[in-house]
């Protein structure tokens, strides 16, 4: 026995498809031809030159670069490595927002900020080199100085002043002009103002002389050039080592 069903789906369609056709025959008057669009079509065509200029481009350019394994290379990877578990074991697994997250990323711009002005700080600090240009006391005596002063002063009323006004740097450097005033009238060194104190050290050909004078010039190279605060009582221990020797000559 036939479905029912069948028989209303069957006449729905044919009156769908009726409706269609009528609709297709009204919109076509008798009569009326065709028109075609005859209007001029200009043909759009891409510049070669810009092309190639795109394919150049850093911007287009998607190739993954690879960098170069090299040890400098794996420094950063090893670098970056220890600088992320950091962070997750700071953070915990958790994701850094807000404050926290801008504080972590600009964190390590602001170590290399620190290091830097450590490394400045340290420069100026320690004044490498040892130059006497930085010395408050320069104006007292200059290195083009120490021949006026070894071959036509009293370098001990030199000493006298410097200790009156407790400038105990000062005071040490008179005391080694003084030794070098002594050993330049003995003739054990041949005293010249472009000559370094280690060349002295190789002029003196007494040993036990020469093994004491190369004492006190480390002494004196250490309070002279050192950029800290020479104390009374070590500016004593020091002034006693340069008595001793400069009296036996």
């Amino acid at each position: 026995m036939y479905n029912p069903f069948y028989y209303i789906l069957f006449l729905f369609l044919s009156v769908f498809n009726f409706s269609i056709k009528a609709e297709i025959q009204d919109s076509v008057q008798p009569g009326k031809s065709i028109q075609y669009d005859e209007r001029r079509v200009d043909i759009q065509e891409f510049d070669s030159d810009i092309l190639k200029d795109y394919r150049s481009s850093d911007a287009f350019n998607y190739e993954e670069l690879i960098p170069p394994d090299n040890l400098w290379n794996r420094f950063k990877t090893w670098l970056d490595d220890l600088w992320e578990s950091l962070i997750k074991w700071i953070l915990q697994g958790e994701e850094a927002t807000g404050i926290l997250g801008f504080l972590l990323r600009a964190l390590p711009y602001l170590l290399i900020a620190g290091v830097v002005a450590f490394l400045i700080w340290l420069f100026i600090k320690v004044d490498i080199g040892g130059s006497p240009l930085k010395r408050k006391d320069l104006n007292t005596v200059l290195v083009t100085d120490e021949q006026q002063i070894i071959e036509s002063q009293n370098i001990q009323e030199l000493i006298n002043d410097a200790l009156t006004q407790k400038n105990y740097q000062l005071a040490v450097r008179y005391y080694y002009l003084l030794l070098l005033q002594k050993l330049a009238k003995k003739e054990l060194i041949d005293w010249q103002v472009q000559k370094t104190n280690a060349d002295y050290i190789y002029e003196i050909k007494n040993p036990e002389l020469r093994s004491e004078f190369s004492k006190l010039t480390r002494i004196y190279d250490f309070i002279w050039y050192g950029n800290f605060e020479v104390t009374e009582s070590a500016f004593y221990k020091a002034e006693k080592e340069f008595i001793k020797l400069t009296a036996t000559l």
